[in-house]
């Protein structure tokens, strides 16, 4: 008899474990099923979120170069409750939209995994519960679907969310499964930085290409061990991207989502750039600025 207090994630946890435990039978496609039935997370009755979100990760093309389009996997993301402002799309982008949430927000995605890998998103610099953070134990496959339910406690700040199965993140992410997250707040409001079109993204991205303008990832011991460097670099997903700019001032959020690359920015005029602020490095090398 299972406890009054019992959640449903917990008896599904409970019944499914009891399940495996009496399979014998190595199959790797079960094991992936058992671990997402075991481990996903079901909308909790007691949580009432302000917002909330649908992700969807799939192949898609892309046209990045002249020629032939590039294939790519991609997230896509729609509004569920909520402002539309809470996705903004890159325009002529594989890049996944970005997410602007406030602090102190209730949030709410639904994940769905349209691809042939098993994978996870991941809220790159925020401060959730282990059940909502992605970790590659809790990896999903391709046709199963996971639910996040968080609050927002960051303090305003450039993020940014991707896929983080176990050592199939670079992979997926060299793909195109990336995007922004940005966290606002009064405290940030207050400082009357500048704001709507004039608060510009840029994803920093070195890539190679083949001659039909496919990725190429390196699978190498020396560029797995140090990184490597792609031949072109991208600019949200385009190569060379430009802006027609007023005269006032821009913030500028910058991040590196180049496997090992390390870029030095500057204005070609020698003009000064003021730093706001930067997010530390994770494991991977990637960095966010704020200018």
């Amino acid at each position: 008899m299972t406890s009054p207090s019992m959640t449903r994630r917990e008896m599904l946890a409970l019944g499914l474990t009891s399940l495996v435990g009496s399979t014998v039978r190595s199959d790797a496609r079960l094991c992936d099923v058992a671990r997402w039935l075991a481990t996903c997370a079901v909308p909790a009755r007691s949580f009432a979120p302000d917002v909330e979100l649908a992700f969807t990760a799939a192949p898609a093309e892309a046209p990045i170069l002249p020629g032939r389009p590039t294939e790519v996997w991609r997230f896509a993301g729609s509004v569920l409750k909520g402002p539309s402002s809470l996705l903004e799309p890159i325009p002529d982008s594989y890049l996944g939209p970005t997410l602007r949430l406030r602090r102190g927000q209730k949030v709410r995605v639904r994940f769905s995994n349209r691809l042939p890998d098993a994978s996870i998103m991941h809220w790159h610099g925020l401060d959730v519960p282990a059940a909502a953070d992605g970790h590659p134990r809790l990896a999903i496959p391709g046709g199963a679907e996971y639910v996040y339910e968080f609050e927002v406690t960051n303090r305003a700040g450039t993020y940014w969310y991707h896929p983080h199965p176990h050592m199939q993140t670079g992979p997926q992410v060299y793909k195109g499964m990336a995007g922004l997250l940005i966290v606002s707040d009064d405290e940030e409001g207050a400082l009357e930085l500048p704001e709507g079109a004039q608060d510009l993204t840029c994803v920093l991205q070195d890539r190679r290409f083949d001659e039909d303008n496919q990725l190429l990832y390196s699978t190498s011991m020396m560029d797995m061990e140090a990184g490597f460097l792609g031949d072109r670099v991208l600019v949200n997903g385009k190569p060379r991207p430009t802006w027609s700019l007023a005269t006032h001032p821009y913030r500028i959020r910058v991040l590196n989502g180049s496997n090992a690359r390390i870029y030095k920015l500057a204005w070609s005029d020698g003009a000064l750039m003021t730093v706001l602020a930067r997010t530390a490095a994770s494991s991977a090398g990637q960095r966010c600025s704020d200018a």
